[in-house]
């Protein structure tokens, strides 16, 4: 059988020929034989006082030099670990998976160094799209290819389920180019870990590129302020409306907090006389949250439970408020109302009809006005509760305050998530602007008191 050394590529292994063996001239004992009717890639082991021969896997059934370089890497692994060399025969005998590295990497990595609310969103990714896709592949077997048509399904909506009729809360899985770009920041940390773990040496994500996203941030207008405003306040009258719930969202208004800080916010944190919540940790670790004249009455006012450390309590005792969307989709769509209602066509809809304001609502007006034809606003039911905090840094942007102060109330550690916000002062700019050109132009037009003095003269 004829054999040479040489650097193992694709071309050196589609060009071989039956009995010819190529050894690898960078891997020793990595190498790839022609049998009489199929090609396979081999490593060869002087171990335990004989010699040992390993099938890593067939060109014919997909495996690239790479994977065959990567699988032979990982029995070398296993050897200079003392693992016996009849387990790891064949080079797939218990290689691990995608759903064994996930696993892994959830238990000694995630959880030591990332906050819990970035642990579940981590399980949600590989449950909901890494397993189904990727989860029984091997790891060394994952190729750069691999990891693109893993985007491309996530981003296509080849993961997407609809709630079940069981369902308890959540949100439907939709994928997106937005959630495969964060399975592949997932992913990207992963195989960098296997390759620590030994179970690879190359990490297949590291030169695929992400989805361009278009960061969605909802500002409102005064006047949606105003409709919002009031539709808290209708919804708060209601019976069954939860009071912890209509006061989350209004601290969310106020303080332009994020949505977990406020959810799970402690007593012990708030300190009324320095106007202050202090959060020990948060997003960016330890945070100040200023509390401003609103923000200080709604929490002098709220009712405590003596025996409940939350400042929103939840059903449970001892517990805090874990859910407000469905108290938020009630205001938003009360708030739509109040919108569309300013409208005249909509109000003339409403006198032929004889409909009272008080008792309408989003569907019922909608069924309205398909009736006559009429195209209704979106209003708000495209505003997010994480808009409240955008709406936060745009009033005060355009109140004129400088974006670093704005970093500061908002807890921003980086300026650049800041800067997002600086488009925001265009308007008072350009009022500026105006102001000071209209002077200019009131200047070169008049003229000076010295000519008029001499031409009086």
């Amino acid at each position: 059988m004829a054999t040479r050394k040489v650097k193992i590529n694709k071309t050196i292994v589609d060009g071989l020929k039956a009995g010819e063996t190529v050894w690898d001239t960078e891997l020793f004992g990595f190498g790839v034989r022609c049998q009489k009717k199929t090609k396979v890639y081999v490593y060869k082991k002087f171990y335990n006082g004989q010699q040992r021969w390993f099938s890593l896997g067939k060109p014919s059934e997909g495996m690239t030099v790479a994977q065959a370089r990567d699988a032979a890497e990982i029995i070398i692994g296993n050897i200079r670990s003392n693992n016996d060399p009849a387990l790891i025969r064949e080079g797939r005998i218990n290689r691990p998976t995608v759903k064994d590295l996930c696993e892994r990497f959830l238990t000694d990595y995630a959880e030591e160094h990332k906050k819990p609310s970035s642990i579940r969103m981590d399980k949600k990714n590989i449950q909901n799209h890494i397993l189904p896709l990727l989860g029984k592949k091997f790891v060394s077997d994952i190729t750069l290819s691999d990891i693109d048509r893993f985007k491309r399904a996530v981003k296509d909506g080849k993961t997407a389920k609809p709630l079940s009729s069981t369902s308890r809360g959540g949100s439907p899985v939709k994928g997106g180019a937005g959630a495969a770009n964060r399975c592949l920041s997932l992913l990207s940390k992963a195989f960098n870990l296997s390759i620590r773990w030994g179970m690879r040496t190359t990490n297949p994500v590291q030169h695929v590129q992400k989805y361009k996203e278009k960061k969605v941030e909802r500002f409102l207008s005064e006047n949606e302020f105003m409709a919002l405003a009031e539709a808290i306040r209708t919804i708060e009258k209601r019976e069954k409306t939860n009071p912890y719930a209509i006061a989350a969202i209004r601290l969310l208004i106020f303080t332009g907090a994020r949505r977990s800080e406020i959810l799970t916010l402690q007593w012990s944190a708030v300190d009324l006389d320095e106007k202050v919540i202090k959060l020990a940790d948060s997003k960016t670790g330890a945070k100040l949250v200023y509390l401003n004249p609103p923000a200080l009455e709604l929490l002098s006012t709220l009712d405590r439970q003596s025996e409940n450390p939350y400042v929103l309590c939840g059903l449970k005792p001892k517990s805090h408020l874990y859910d407000v969307n469905r108290v938020w989709k009630h205001i938003r769509e009360q708030a739509s109302v109040n919108l569309n209602l300013q409208n005249e066509k909509i109000q003339g809809l409403l006198n032929e009809n004889t409909v009272d304001e008080d008792t309408i609502y989003l569907g019922k007006l909608k069924r309205l006005a398909e009736v006559e034809g009429i195209e209704l606003s979106v209003g708000l039911m495209n505003l997010r509760l994480h808009d409240l905090r955008h709406s936060f840094a745009s009033v005060a942007v355009g109140g004129g305050m400088s974006l670093p102060m704005i970093g500061k109330l908002l807890g921003h550690t980086q300026t650049a998530t800041t800067e997002r916000y600086a488009h925001l002062a265009d308007d008072p700019l350009k009022q500026a602007n105006d102001a000071i050109g209209l002077r200019l132009q009131g200047l070169m037009q008049s003229k000076s008191k010295k000519l008029m003095v001499m031409k009086n003269g």
